[in-house]
């Protein structure tokens, strides 16, 4: 699975780094998801965090089914693209 987007998301998220940066914890029949990102440079991190924070929640529990308690993202830098 590689991700593309408008904002070149794709070199950060390529094919060989897409699960890596990613905590699941279960707690009390729920799960907690830990997220962490490099957000490209020039991005509204807010934007990106909160982005990347609803996607995961709606794919967990409207594609698998799965009920979320948290998904926590967590941004560990900020990285210049190329173009």
């Amino acid at each position: 699975m590689c991700i593309r987007d408008r904002d070149g998301a794709y070199t950060i998220l390529n094919r060989e780094n897409y699960r890596r940066g990613v905590v699941i914890k279960t707690n009390d029949n729920q799960i907690v998801v830990d997220v962490y990102i490099i957000v490209g440079y020039g991005l509204k991190i807010s934007e990106v965090s909160h982005n990347v924070q609803d996607s995961v929640k709606y794919n967990l529990e409207n594609l698998l089914g799965i009920k979320t308690k948290s998904v926590n993202v967590i941004v560990q830098g900020v990285k210049i693209l190329d173009d």
